[in-house]
């Protein structure tokens, strides 16, 4: 049983109060002479002694009454007719060979013990042959959540074994929710390697390669893992909107000597056409509103000290330079390093060198989330009976008091 206000059980010491009443008006009272006592018959005039058996009866039924209240706010919930339940586990697998091979000691030992094993799926599948995966290997957030809101039903209170590959994947979809009591048993996956996405132009595929260079070549790197399509496979349409004649001569021999170290087809504006798609943007203000925008063009505005914060916010995929992109105000463009720049700015837009990092244990922790499960009913009810119970004991109680008018 547990308590979900526990503090009011110090409301019990009010227990006091009856029995001080009780013995307050047990107490003898003062003589007073009066001339009609010789007419009362002998034996109503002897004194009662002790605590006659009715009110010792309402003393203990006051008693009762107090102490049942306090535990009625205290707001108890009964669980011992699951205690048997509870110490049972269910675990969930991913149905992956690694997972399998890197716990096999503990799901064979569930297996030993009779407990339920599933993978996780869509719908839970129980595990009948570990060494035989599911045809239906895929796993992710939303994967696992369904399973574990289908499995809410079915775990009564038991204790849930996770078995799960941690890569930051998981957290895409925000928290996950357990529906019990939970352990989480996770491995990184060393060996596999997220396909690294790829760029491809008229006669060029631009790669980071296995030693993370990024590389232009005609055919990709056999030792490495690639996306099976090119996320991109036209030229980079860019505008430059600076109005400083500086910042835009910097920006166009960047632009133009990356193009010529890499080989990457780059078609430049320095004029809004319409009839183009902009996949990047540089500017000194905010850019107006058009549909030749889109939402993953790349925004790089420089001198973004001079405009309100509140101005940066609406746009997606913006990288803000305090300063001016000119020899005067940036060390980039004073070094020569602009252009190397512009190159790791690309990598990271495209993502063509993703990590498969995995998730910390805190990051795991506030990931994962317990939710509760719909006690309501079983507490309501419970504290129904023990409403019904004070209301019985309190008409008893009142009978007995005006019957013995004590």
């Amino acid at each position: 049983m547990e308590l979900l206000n526990p503090l009011m059980l110090w409301g019990g010491l009010a227990v006091a109060i009856p029995i001080i009443l009780h013995f307050w008006h047990q107490k003898k009272g003062k003589i007073v002479e009066w001339a009609a006592t010789q007419w009362l018959i002998e034996k109503n005039l002897q004194q009662s002694r002790g605590i006659r058996l009715d009110n010792l009866l309402l003393l203990l039924l006051r008693c009762l009454l107090i102490l049942l209240l306090c535990f009625f706010l205290s707001k108890p919930m009964i669980n011992w007719l699951d205690a048997e339940n509870s110490t049972k586990k269910i675990h969930l697998v991913q149905p992956h060979s690694l997972v399998i091979n890197n716990f096999r000691f503990e799901i064979e030992e569930a297996i030993k013990k009779g407990e339920k094993l599933y993978w996780i799926q869509p719908s839970p599948t129980p595990v009948n042959d570990i060494s035989q995966l599911p045809t239906i290997k895929d796993f992710n957030p939303i994967i696992l959540q369904s399973c574990l809101n289908k499995l809410a039903t079915v775990t009564d209170k038991a204790q849930l074994e996770l078995y799960f590959i941690n890569n930051q994947d998981l957290a895409q979809s925000g928290n996950i929710f357990v529906p019990s009591s939970f352990s989480l048993h996770t491995l990184v996956d060393s060996l596999t390697k997220t396909p690294k996405p790829y760029l491809a132009f008229a006669n060029q595929k631009l790669f980071v390669n296995t030693a993370n260079q990024l590389i232009a070549n005609t055919e990709l790197d056999k030792n490495g893992r690639y996306a099976d399509n090119p996320i991109y496979n036209h030229s980079i349409n860019v505008l430059v909107r600076n109005t400083d004649k500086v910042e835009r001569r910097m920006i166009d021999a960047s632009l133009k000597a990356l193009a010529e170290v890499y080989q990457i087809d780059i078609s430049i504006d320095t004029a809004l056409t319409t009839a183009k798609k902009y996949d990047w943007v540089f500017s000194d203000a905010i850019p107006p509103r058009s549909n030749a925008f889109s939402a993953s063009t790349l925004y790089i505005l420089s001198n973004t000290n001079r405009v309100p914060d509140s101005q940066l916010a609406y746009q997606k995929n913006v990288l803000h330079i305090p300063s001016g992109l000119n020899p005067e105000s940036s060390e980039l463009v004073f070094n020569g390093e602009l252009p190397e720049w512009l190159g790791e700015v690309l990598i990271k837009h495209y993502q063509l060198n993703p990590t498969n990092k995995a998730l910390s244990n805190q990051q795991l922790g506030s990931l994962f989330k317990y939710a509760a499960p719909n006690t309501v009913a079983e507490e309501s009810e419970f504290s129904k009976l023990l409403l019904l119970a004070f209301i019985v004991i309190l008409g008893i109680e009142r009978y007995l008091a005006i019957r013995k008018n004590a």
